[in-house]
């Protein structure tokens, strides 16, 4: 090892203070009096710390967790004041109570009148408890779990039965004046006669300073610090899959003084303290110190720092350890998981907000029906002549007409109490409870790697899918997979590695010029063959794996010259061996050889595994020795201090002394962070070179690093070494002390090179994009990565588009940011615009230096400005909290509806931000997903969320809420109108059990079934046809205008229902038997009738899919009040054989048929013309998956028509492709109002001469021809000015290996690498020229409704 060999530099004075080296070292550091929690093992409890019964005075909450809301004590009292805090239900409640006033109420049962509100409280009361059960279960299960603790030991830090209940009596005899009085010193005892044993135990009854062992697989059940492990270093593995799903193992370590614990003597023997900090939900980080008396009884206490690697969690699994001993240090509440685990910000869906002004209205209109009846019953009073002088005794009681008319207001308020449904909170629950439950079922967004479905983990904002227009996404494990392939590198300014990424693969494809002369065919197979034999000659490689991602025989053929290239080598290669935090595993117990690591990167894994394979093989971690094997030699480095890698510092480094004595500190991180901290003056022209070929790999879509080391002065490094202990020891402040330690020694490095690592896309993520983009919705991809690696990635998947201009804005100050900003909205969309710039397409690349001058208040609005012209928006370098300001800014300043996609913990705030979070089920953990309203385990999934689940999600529940309240005002002002007839006295026009049955029983489920079955068009057409799902993002669905049209309609059809059998039966009839239909009864029921008839069809010819199950549904429904009219005359006297009245009559049914045909004609006759004359989207779309599936039309009645066709790709039906043909000049408007929608260009078979929908559109243009991959080279379509610098104000071609995904040869390309499952919808083109009819029916799809 060469720079492993080199002498120290010996020129500088130093101190003489001495120290071991060892991160983990002894300190005599002062600890700061800071706010912390002490925790005494076998140590009396200072004075100061117990009260005068000698009980400590800190209390611990149990280890016994509660997820529930709910005891069976609380749940009712708790229960009904949520479900209270309702207005509509205060309401109800209001107007029950005053049915309880005769003069107000009537003769109404207190019990009936409190039937609907009792019915709907038990119901929602029932669903919450069925919910809280399951926690309830879930809960015990988890506090039963079983673990292993010390007892017959006593444990000082918390209370005895025995002091409790003293303490208590103590408290009951103080009040009559007595005391008992103990000696403090008999109550800190520490030890039970007999011997501590470990004993079997479960989770809830873990105390704070309880001491634990753990064996092999046992999960752990509270906070701990490690004291001692089974493994001779001190070392443990533990798996934390289910505190932040990450599944690679991670190393943790016991505390060095205490690993001398092993039994139950030890632990109730060994005497310390611990000083830690409060309880916190950061899951990375923990600060304690350990106090241990000196073993030789001279000096101050032992001090040794505790940090997160000392520290195991609950929730958190050991692993290949034989057993671990722990002090429990947080319990219950105060541990870790529990702090994550509270629930995601609350939602309230778009649709439910709009709702209150609906309910407002409808308040609005109650109020009027009950001021005019007042009013008009004080009308009725003062009439000089009245029958009520001689018949109305109570008048008396209303001695004048303002008396009686605020009765009457009263009284209204009760009779028309329906006008505001008291169902419709209940309905809209259960509706979205079944819409979620679809959503999970969903067996095409399940992922079978991970057994991973589609979790709704939000059931409340369901419709907010189906009106996103802006989604935020990152792109590292969301775009991507997150599994990294080392692929290429630079040594000492020469590249190594052959083959190609996705993106240069692409490039080649379309006939880029660059691309082609970058890079000429290779035989992979043959080069990796090339390579095998030139490492056999070196030294035997056992370690190699059969995966290669990294393949060159140059590199060999370097190392054999033994020049200074071959020594750069050697040490580029032994620091990926060396620098990194990997775990050794061996899967097959038979093959030594057969290695693999377990890193908490991808990243990280890939640099070992490829030195692995390159022959530096890292084998085995002992302790504080790292074990290597460089080209066949073993290696044995001793690892004195690891300086890790957190977001801020983003880079990491290891201090190792080498076999040959010598101290060197390995670094790897950023480039721009690394050559920071390089040596001024050195390696100027190796400076320059590995910056050329790293823009090189960042043009690849590669992910870069720099690797660098610096040899450490044995007297420098011991002065450090102290320096860095004593900020490790620090209980306060730790973080910032040792990140100013670690800045003292991370200077002066050497470069040695750097790596590219691929993160290849994942399968469909392009094609979703693009159908996502065709929908209207700008997607936003927000990431880390550099500009360059962001701007591959983007034409890689289909965000950015060759005929696009991007726009780049780069400043180092705020002026700088807003003169770029300002010039980019003049030059591009201001007024005196340029033509080429006027018609070109534009996107955004910001990175987060200009954000965050960008984001602040002066500057935002332009930032706002000029994101929302742009197609796509590109920001780079961004940070966690900038993500969430973004997304912020989005939502907030132009109010629409906003979703975020990501799967780290970095995107956890912006997840939280949005109107909607997806969270992805990746290689980063699940804090995403555990902070997500949906999750699932692929980006491309999202595309059936919105534009299947989601669209039909917001038209089923705007349509069912509109006819919620459309069919209680029609039942509401049919009561109105016999008020006239009634002298406005309030009184019921119905049976009262109407009223009570109508919106639980007559007309209930039709709505339901509206809300949670009801379909426009099935799946598959939503996906063929995205830009229906414009109309949502446009909100077209749930307007006020179209609330008052409905309200309109319910009065009309409340009229109809009303007046014709007032009309026809006002004189009734006799019947043989002597009985009469002319009583209120029979005109209650007979205009009772045909309102539930005629709102229950409504609902059903607003219903677009009449399935079997939608005719009964609604013809049960209507039977139902029929069925109730026969039993209750049965047995209630007043309805004394009310059937035989009314049912063996055809006046009856000839007025309810009447009643339905005058209600329902005009809104079917309205429905007619507006489809025939002005359909919507969804009209035209429906119509002719209806004409396909019945087989009316052919190709050659196509010519026959003078409007354009297009035909439509359905999918593959069996072995035969399905097409349906749409007519283009039908097209509605309303598509083409979105500037945000990708063009994609279609054809048509005719063009017409003047379309009805479409005669101001601009002529379409054609689709470029669509050809077969042609060896020879070809110009670039790409524009050659397509990247515009607003900081140098100059323009460039793009000459990075960029592509778009749009241009079919690259779709055939993506086509033979993802090869989709058998049955699975794949949006990709076909390549061969014979397919070229097919190829362009299948992109028609995307361009029905778009805006040119």
């Amino acid at each position: 090892m060469p720079f492993f060999e080199r002498k120290q530099k010996k020129n500088q004075n130093f101190g003489d203070s001495t120290g071991t080296g060892h991160q983990r070292s002894k300190s005599t550091s002062t600890i700061q009096n800071v706010s912390k929690r002490r925790i005494y093992v076998n140590i009396p409890l200072p004075t100061t710390e117990v009260d005068q019964y000698g009980e400590p005075k800190e209390y611990y909450v149990p280890n016994k967790i509660r997820t529930s809301k709910y005891t069976l004590l609380t749940f009712i009292p708790k229960n009904l004041f949520e479900q209270f805090r309702r207005v509509a239900n205060m309401y109800f409640l209001f107007l029950v109570i005053l049915q309880l006033f005769p003069m107000i109420g009537g003769d109404v049962q207190p019990f009936l009148a409190a039937m609907p509100l009792i019915s709907i409280i038990s119901m929602t009361a029932l669903k919450d408890a069925f919910e809280d059960w399951k926690r309830h279960t879930q809960d015990k299960n988890l506090n039963k779990s079983k673990t292993t603790i010390l007892r017959n030991w006593q444990n000082v830090n918390i209370s005895t039965n025995d002091k409790s209940r003293r303490k208590f009596l103590n408290s009951i005899f103080s009040l009559l004046g007595y005391r008992i009085g103990e000696n403090l010193e008999n109550k800190v005892s520490h030890t039970s006669q007999g011997g501590a044993i470990w004993t079997e135990s479960h989770w809830q009854d873990v105390k704070v300073g309880d001491i634990i062992k753990l064996k092999n697989n046992d999960a752990v059940p509270a906070d701990m610090i490690i004291l001692s492990t089974s493994e001779p270093d001190g070392l443990c593995y533990v798996e934390t899959k289910n505190l932040d799903g990450e599944t690679n193992l991670k190393v943790r370590h016991c505390v060095s003084s205490t690993n001398s614990i092993v039994t139950e003597n030890d632990c109730e023997h060994s005497r310390f303290y611990i000083e830690s900090e409060q309880p916190h939900s950061n899951l990375y980080s923990y600060t304690g110190v350990l106090h241990r008396p000196n073993p030789d009884g001279i000096g101050d206490n032992i001090i040794e720092p505790i940090s997160i690697n000392d520290v195991l969690l609950r929730g958190c699994v050991l692993r290949n350890t034989q057993w671990a001993i722990g002090l429990v240090i947080f319990t219950g509440t105060d541990t870790k998981i529990m702090l994550n685990s509270g629930e995601t910000p609350s939602k309230r869906s778009k649709i439910e907000i709009e709702t209150n002004f609906h309910v407002t209205m409808n308040f609005v209109i109650l109020f009027l029906l009950c001021l005019g009846s007042a009013i008009a019953d004080a009308l009725f009073f003062i009439q000089p002549k009245s029958s009520a002088d001689v018949f109305e005794f109570s008048k008396s009681n209303n001695s004048t007409a303002w008396g009686s008319s605020f009765l009457t207001f009263w009284a209204s308020l009760i009779l028309f109490q329906n006008i505001v449904p008291i169902s419709l909170y209940i309905t809209i629950e259960l509706v979205k409870t079944v819409q979620a439950y679809f959503i999970h079922c969903d067996i095409d967004m399940y992922y079978p790697k991970l057994d991973y479905p589609c979790t709704p983990k939000t059931w409340n904002i369901s419709d907010d899918l189906g009106q996103i227009e802006y989604i935020f996404s990152d792109k590292t494990g969301t775009l991507t997979q997150n599994v990294m392939e080392f692929r290429k590198c630079t040594i000492n300014g020469v590249s190594y590695g052959q083959g190609e990424t996705d993106a240069t693969r692409g490039a080649k494809l379309q006939g880029q010029p660059d691309s082609e002369n970058s890079f000429d065919e290779i035989d992979l197979e043959a080069e990796k063959q090339l390579m095998l034999e030139e490492m056999s000659k070196l030294f035997d490689n056992r370690y190699i794996s059969s995966n290669l991602t990294f393949i060159d025989s140059k590199l060999y053929c370097d190392l054999r010259a033994e020049n200074k290239q071959s020594k750069a080598i050697q040490d580029f290669f032994s620091a990926l061996a060396l620098c990194h935090t990997v775990l050794v595993e061996h899967p097959d117990e038979n093959n030594p050889y057969n290695i693999e690591y377990k890193a908490q990167s991808p990243d990280e894994a890939a640099l070992v595994g490829c030195a692995r394979d390159v022959g530096f093989a890292f084998i085995e971690r002992h302790q504080d020795t790292l074990i290597i094997e460089l080209l066949g030699e073993r290696k044995e480095f001793t690892l004195l201090n690891v300086l890790e890698f957190n977001s801020t510092r983003k880079r990491m480094s290891v201090i190792l002394r080498s076999p040959e004595g010598g101290v060197i500190l390995l670094c790897k991180g950023a480039d721009s962070v690394i050559y920071e901290r390089l040596e001024e003056g050195r390696q100027d022209q190796l400076k320059e070179d590995t910056l050329l070929d790293l823009q090189v790999f960042a043009n690849e879509g590669l992910r870069t690093l720099c690797i660098a080391y610096r040899v450490i002065p044995e007297e420098e490094y011991k002065v450090w070494a102290q320096r860095y202990a004593e900020a490790a020891s620090s209980i306060n402040d730790r973080e910032e002390k040792i990140e100013e330690a670690c800045e003292l020694i991370e200077h002066s490095l050497i470069l040695m090179g750097g790596t590219a690592i691929e993160d290849r896309l994942q399968e469909g993520v392009p094609e979703c994009i693009a159908t996502l983009a065709t929908a209207g919705i700008k997607i936003w991809v927000l990431t880390g990565d550099k500009t360059e690696t962001a701007i591959n990635i983007g034409f890689s998947c289909n965000l950015l588009q060759k005929d696009m201009l991007l726009i780049i804005i780069s400043a180092s100050d705020k002026q700088s940011a807003h003169n770029q900003l300002s010039e980019a909205m003049n030059k591009f969309f201001g007024p005196n615009v340029e033509d080429c710039n006027k018609s070109s397409k534009h996107a955004l690349v910001i990175d987060g230096e200009t954000l965050k001058y960008a984001l602040d208040k002066s500057l935002k609005h332009l930032l706002l400005d000029l994101g929302k012209r742009c197609n796509s928006v590109i920001c780079c370098r961004v940070s966690p909290l900038q993500k969430a300001k973004v997304v912020a800014l989005v939502k907030e300043g132009l109010n629409v509806m906003t979703l975020s996609i990501g799967d780290g913990a970095n995107d956890v705030s912006m997840i939280q931000e949005a109107n909607v979070g997806i969270g992805i089920a990746g290689e980063e953990g699940r804090q995403a997903v555990m902070a997500a309203d949906y999750a699932f385990a692929q980006f491309r999934f999202l595309d059936k969320l919105l534009l299947v689940h989601g669209r039909w999600s917001y038209i089923r529940i705007a349509e069912m809420i509109s006819c919620f309240f459309y069919k209680n005002i029609v039942w509401t002002i049919a009561m109105f109108w016999y008020q006239i007839w009634a002298g406005f006295t309030a009184q019921y026009l119905y049976d009262y059990t109407y009223i009570l049955l109508y919106n639980l029983a007559f007309t209930a489920v039709p709505v339901m079934y509206l809300g949670a079955f009801d379909q426009d068009v099935d799946g598959k057409t939503s996906l063929d046809n995205p830009q229906l799902y414009k109309r949502g993002i446009l909100q077209r669905d749930f307007t006020k205008s179209k609330f008052w049209l409905y309200v309109l309609d319910a009065v009309y059809q409340s009229a109809i229902c009303f007046f014709i059998p007032f009309g026809l039966f006002q004189n009734g009839s006799s019947h043989a038997n002597g009985l009469q239909n002319n009583g209120l009864s029979d005109l209650g029921t007979m205009v009772a009738g045909a309102v539930v008839v005629t709102t229950n069809l409504y609902v059903g010819l607003n219903t677009m899919n009449w399935s079997w199950l939608c005719f009964v549904v609604i013809g049960l429904s209507i039977l139902s009040f029929y069925a109730w009219v026969e039993f209750y005359s049965l047995w209630y006297i007043g309805f004394f054989r009310m059937d035989l009245i009314l049912y063996t009559e055809i006046d009856f049914w000839l007025t309810v048929v009447i009643c339905v045909i005058f209600s329902l004609l005009p809104r079917y006759a309205v429905k007619y013309v507006h489809k025939t004359y002005w359909p919507s989207d969804t009209d035209i779309v429906r119509e002719q998956v209806h004409v396909f599936k019945k087989g009316k039309t052919k190709k050659r009645d196509i010519g026959e028509n003078n409007h354009a066709f297009t035909e439509i790709s359905l999918g593959n039906d069996g072995d035969s492709n399905r097409t349906m043909v749409v007519d283009n000049s039908r097209m509605h408007k309303d598509v083409h109002d979105d500037n945000s929608s990708t063009e994609i260009p279609i054809t048509t078979s005719n063009v017409p001469t003047k379309p009805r929908s479409m005669s101001k559109l601009p002529k379409l243009p054609k689709l470029p021809r669509i050809s077969t991959l042609k060896k020879t080279r070809k110009d670039s379509i790409r524009s050659l000015d397509q990247l515009f610098h607003m900081d140098s104000g100059k323009r460039q071609s793009f000459t990075g290996f960029a592509f778009s995904g749009e241009e079919s040869s690259f779709e055939g390309f993506r086509q033979s690498v993802y090869q989709p499952k058998q049955g699975q919808r794949s949006n990709t083109f076909p390549t061969s020229s014979s397919n070229k009819e097919k190829s362009l029916n299948s992109v028609i799809n995307r361009s029905l409704y778009m805006d040119v």
